[in-house]
Order: C-alpha cells, then structure tokens, then sequence
C-alpha cells in the first residue's frame, strides 16, 4: 500500500515573539529539517512540506529528498488550508496520508513505522493515531475515503472531529513516549527541547 506523508510548516510561530521556530537549531539541523530527515528515513513516499510564513527561509532549511514543497499563500487563513493543499497534490495511486506537524522533533522513526504497521494490518480500512494514555495526538493516518472530508475542513482545524465522527473506524496506537505531545510552540518549550528536559523519550 502507499502511504504518503504531510508535514505542516505553514505556520507564524506567533508564540515565538519573532523568532520562526522551525528555524531554531536542533542538535545539528533546524527543528523541520528533523523532522523531515526523520520522515524520510520512514520511508514513506512521497513526502510533502506546506510551507507559508517565511516561505523562502523554510524551503532552504528543508532536506533535499523531500518530493513536493507546497506554498500555502493563504497560510493565514489556518491550518485546514495546508492539509487541503496537501491532498488536492497527492497521487491518485494513494492509499493513506500520514498528517506530521512540522514542529515536531522528537518524533522517532520506529513510531512511524509502528503507525504504519498498523494502517497495513487493517488494511488501509482505518484511521491510524498516535494514542497518548487515552488522548488521541499526532501522527495521524487517514485512508484515502476521508479525503474528501478533509478536504471540507476550513479555518485554523486539523482532523479531530473526522476522528471522533468516525470513532468506529480508528484505531489509537499507544505511544507512552513524550515524543508525540511536545510540539516546540514557546520559547519555554525550546528551552526544554535544547535542555532535554522531559520525560520518557
């Protein structure tokens, strides 16, 4: 089956005070080229960046084996704007999209693949999440039937409700790890990032 991978790098960092938090230093890269090194070494293909604020700066940082760099122009209008620009460029060939927030650098390879291992063995029926002790988090896998719903979505939203609307049909892969709920939003949280201050990862 093919999976593809979304990652959203559209955002303001409005938190930040301006500083643009996908370009803050990690370890040896910046916060989205990890991210996107980590997706890439999933091997999930192919692989699309929605960039928007800063969009030159952020397209330099990206790796060069991403396939497909999307400008969303209308990134102010929020998030539901990137995700929609997303699917509308996929493939016909897909069967599923894996939706990464770009702000997301602990995220491990082995949690993909655990995502993925579970999108197969339901036979690309379901939709796949990362479960945090009972609270659905990101990643998300969305079979290619929900497109079409995605893609109704408007505003500053991601996929939640398509989730809670279609409980019956999703599956939460439990991941106790820290890695699926620190997104680097304050300039605190990347004071932790660069600290390693948290548990479990």
């Amino acid at each position: 089956m093919n999976i593809s991978a979304t990652i959203l790098a559209a955002g303001s960092s409005q938190r930040m005070h301006g500083n643009n938090k996908l370009l803050l230093p990690f370890k040896d890269k910046t916060l989205i080229n990890a991210v996107c090194q980590t997706i890439i070494d999933s091997h999930l293909e192919p692989i699309f960046v929605v960039t928007g604020f800063e969009n030159n700066k952020v397209a330099k940082a990206l790796p060069k084996l991403i396939d497909k760099i999307i400008y969303n122009k209308d990134w102010q209008k929020g998030m539901a704007q990137s995700i929609n620009k997303a699917i509308i460029s996929l493939p016909k060939n897909i069967d599923g999209n894996m939706i990464i927030l770009g702000d997301m650098p602990l995220i491990k390879v082995e949690t993909i693949n655990r995502l993925r291992e579970a999108f197969l063995r339901y036979n690309g029926k379901k939709i796949i999440y990362a479960n945090h002790f009972g609270k659905q988090v990101n990643p998300v896998i969305f079979p290619k039937k929900y497109f079409n719903e995605i893609l109704l979505l408007d505003g500053d939203v991601g996929c939640k409700n398509i989730i809670t609307q279609n409980i019956e049909n999703s599956f939460g892969v439990s991941i106790d790890s820290s890695e699926v709920i620190f997104d680097c939003d304050t300039k605190k949280d990347y004071s932790e990032l660069v600290s390693m201050k948290f548990n479990n990862v």
